[in-house]
C-alpha cells in the first residue's frame, strides 16, 4: 500500500463533544456503502450515499484508492479493493488464534506450572495476545497486550528469525536497547543466534528481558506455512533453566504443532527441528 501523508484535523474536521475526526467518519461511511451495494458506485452516487459534495467525496475516494482500500475502473466508478480483505485477514487470524490457542496455553501451564505466552509479531515488537498462568506466584513483564523489543526474549526471537532476510537486517542495524546486562545488542551475536534459531526450531532467554526471568519459545504456522506466531514458557530463572530445555521444547512443540494444524497446516508437516 502506498501511504499518504498524514495531517491534523482542522477545527471543522472534529465534532464537538466525543472527539469524531468527520473525515474518517465519511471514509468509513464510504466504505461500508460499497460493501452494503455490493458492486461498483459512481462518485454522485456515493456522494448522495453520505450526505457531503462530490469534491470532498472525491478527495474522501483517492485517499482510499492510494492506500489500496478501493479501485477505481475504466468507467470511473469505484468498489472495495484487496487491502480491506488483507487488513480483515489479520483480524481472522487473530481472533482464530486466540481461540485455538486457548486451551493449549492452559494446558501447558498447568503441567509445568510457569507462564505460557501467545505472541505475534506487530511491527518491530512482540505483541502478547494471550497468556495462560497456573499460579500467580510469580510476576512478570509479559502481560496480554504488552510488547517487547524483539531481540530481548525467546517469543521475539523466534519471530524474528522466521522473517525475510531485508527485515532482519534492518533490525539488526538498527541500536538494539538493553534491557538487562545479558541482553544481546551484538548485531553480529544476534545474526548467530538467529540461524541458531531457524535451525533448532526453538528460541531462548536468559534473563535478558527482565532479570530473574528466562524464556523459551517456538514457532506457530499458518495455513500458507509461515510462521504466524510464537508460543513460549516463561518462568523464574532457578526454574526455567538450560537442563530444562529439551523437556519444554518437546511440549511445546507438541502444543504448538496441534495449534498449527487447526490454522491449516498439514497434520504430516514436521517440525523445523525434525526437519533440520
Amino acid at each position: 500500500m502506498t501511504s499518504v501523508e498524514a495531517s491534523e484535523p482542522s477545527a471543522d474536521d472534529v465534532e464537538t463533544g466525543p472527539r469524531i475526526v468527520r473525515s474518517v467518519a465519511r471514509a468509513a461511511a464510504l466504505l461500508k456503502a460499497l460493501a452494503a451495494r455490493g458492486k461498483p458506485m459512481g462518485l454522485g452516487e456515493l456522494a448522495k450515499s453520505i450526505g457531503i459534495s462530490k469534491p470532498a467525496t472525491f478527495h474522501l475516494l483517492r485517499t482510499l484508492e492510494l492506500e489500496g482500500f478501493i479501485a477505481k475502473s475504466a468507467d470511473a466508478t469505484y468498489q472495495l479493493d484487496w487491502g480491506l480483505y488483507e487488513l480483515g485477514s489479520s483480524v481472522i487470524r487473530s481472533v482464530d488464534l486466540n481461540r485455538i490457542a486457548r486451551i493449549h496455553l492452559d494446558r501447558l501451564a498447568e503441567e509445568t506450572g510457569e507462564a505460557v505466552l501467545l505472541g505475534i509479531l506487530d511491527g518491530d515488537s512482540v505483541l502478547y495476545l494471550d497468556r495462560g498462568q497456573a499460579t500467580e506466584s510469580f510476576s512478570m513483564i509479559a502481560n496480554v497486550g504488552r510488547r517487547s523489543p524483539l531481540h530481548t526474549n525467546a517469543s521475539g526471537k523466534v519471530l524474528l528469525a522466521h522473517q525475510d532476510e531485508e527485515f532482519i537486517a534492518e533490525l539488526l542495524a538498527s541500536e538494539l536497547a538493553s534491557n538487562t546486562p545479558a541482553t544481546i545488542c551484538d548485531p553480529a551475536v544476534l545474526d548467530k543466534q538467529l540461524h541458531e534459531v531457524r535451525r533448532e526450531g526453538f528460541a531462548t532467554c536468559w534473563q535478558e528481558q527482565e532479570l530473574g526471568l528466562c524464556s523459551i519459545a517456538v514457532p506457530i504456522f499458518d495455513y500458507t506455512g509461515r510462521v504466524c506466531a510464537s508460543i513460549a514458557v516463561a518462568g523464574p530463572a532457578e526454574r526455567v533453566t538450560r537442563r530444562s530445555v529439551s523437556r519444554i521444547v518437546a511440549r511445546l512443540n507438541e502444543e504448538a504443532h496441534e495449534i498449527s494444524v487447526q490454522l491449516g497446516v498439514m497434520a504430516t508437516t514436521p517440525s523445523p527441528a525434525a526437519a533440520g
